[in-house]
């Protein structure tokens, strides 16, 4: 059996959203794809297991190692390992119609995201202005969006890089309504999102 192991959170929406891109996946895949969340105290036995986390802090240095092993699952690369094609993706999504935007992508923080930085970063000149802030590390949304709005910069898009809706999404809502912004959607929504995560299970071989 094959599992996405996401974070968890109190918060329903994002255990729904989880569990919407696992039936995805499972459509592309033609097979079964369960879910998973970290404060499961044990996994399926001999399960294949892709974490879906962004960064490459604690849970997946030493969390998930731990309760995949303690199952007796394989774990696969987690996400952080595919940060060029999450970029390429989220560019895509917010250029599509145009290049000429002001593009602001927002981490959850710098520390642990460095290989998704580095990819927005080599991808992102192609927009007329571009940024990357942080939820929880300076450069903060709100300090990048009260220069900007100093400078006069109008017309922003703002794409989250976050999987799934929570808590963080709130927050990051609450920052940005003292300006005028336009949020895409989180990651997980985009078609394009569920395809690389067939394709990281189907390479799993």
């Amino acid at each position: 059996m094959k599992i996405l192991l996401a974070h968890g959170s109190s918060d329903s929406r994002h255990v729904e959203q989880v569990k919407a891109l696992a039936c995805k996946a499972s459509d592309l895949l033609d097979e079964e794809i369960g879910t998973a969340f970290l404060d499961d105290h044990a996994l399926p036995e001999d399960a294949t297991v892709l974490p879906l986390f962004l960064g490459q802090g604690k849970h997946v240095s030493e969390d998930i190692p731990g309760l995949v092993a303690a199952s007796g699952c394989r774990l696969l690369p987690p996400l952080a390992d595919h940060a060029g094609a999450i970029a390429d993706m989220a560019i895509s999504q917010m250029t599509k119609e145009t290049r000429r935007i002001n593009a602001l992508f927002v981490l959850y923080q710098f520390s642990g995201f460095e290989k998704l930085a580095a990819s927005l970063y080599a991808n992102i000149k192609i927009c007329s202005k571009h940024a990357l802030a942080s939820l929880h590390s300076e450069p903060s949304v709100s300090t990048l969006l009260q220069h900007w709005h100093q400078e006069q910069v109008k017309a922003i898009s703002l794409q989250p890089m976050l999987l799934f809706e929570g808590k963080s999404m709130d927050r990051l809502r609450a920052m940005t309504k003292p300006f005028d912004i336009g949020i895409e959607p989180v990651l997980s929504e985009y078609d394009g999102f569920s395809a690389l995560i067939a394709d990281c299970l189907r390479d799993e071989a």
